[in-house]
């Protein structure tokens, strides 16, 4: 039995028009929401993946590394994926099937539309309309080998989204 955690970044800021999009950092109120999103991941699941891989986007990086912090997990579990990256499903599927088997619990912080499409397409079922910014996706795989997720071969276990846990836009942002 393996489980895989969806995480796209949370909101990111275009203040500055002059950086490229993988530059784009994240806000106030998506600093805030990922440390919601850390805190209530250790709070509701006991949230302890065996590896986290991340888009290198600065958006997707410091979404996770928050969240990781928050969650009290160790910031050695955190490597970055360029594939990962604004990627096409066939190229998430192929990051899924290539992950270690001796993970059973591996989270990945990235983008959409890719990961809405990768939830979507191991259900084998449209589970997910429209994956927010901060959405937390997990996922229950019914197989030993990484190597072996196609689809139908997930089962949703939840998903929710800053604004369900006290984020979203019409949370308060600290100012400091």
């Amino acid at each position: 039995m393996k489980k895989l955690t969806l995480i796209r970044h949370t909101k990111s800021t275009h203040d500055n028009p002059g950086l490229r999009d993988f530059q784009r950092p994240l806000s106030q109120r998506g600093i805030r929401d990922a440390s919601l999103l850390g805190q209530h991941l250790k709070a509701a699941f006991n949230f302890a993946p065996d590896a986290i891989i991340a888009s290198p986007a600065i958006r997707a990086a410091t979404t996770a590394a928050i969240i990781l912090r928050e969650a009290g997990l160790c910031p050695g579990l955190l490597t970055e994926d360029r594939l990962v990256y604004e990627a096409p499903l066939c190229s998430l599927v192929n990051v899924v099937r290539r992950l270690p088997d001796t993970a059973r619990h591996v989270t990945l912080f990235g983008h959409n539309p890719g990961f809405e499409l990768l939830a979507n397409w191991l259900c084998g079922a449209r589970i997910i309309d429209r994956l927010r910014t901060g959405g937390v996706v997990m996922l229950q795989l019914d197989l030993n080998q990484w190597a072996l997720a196609e689809l139908k071969s997930a089962q949703l276990i939840t998903y929710f989204y800053p604004a369900q846990i006290g984020g979203g836009k019409d949370a308060p942002v600290d100012a400091n």
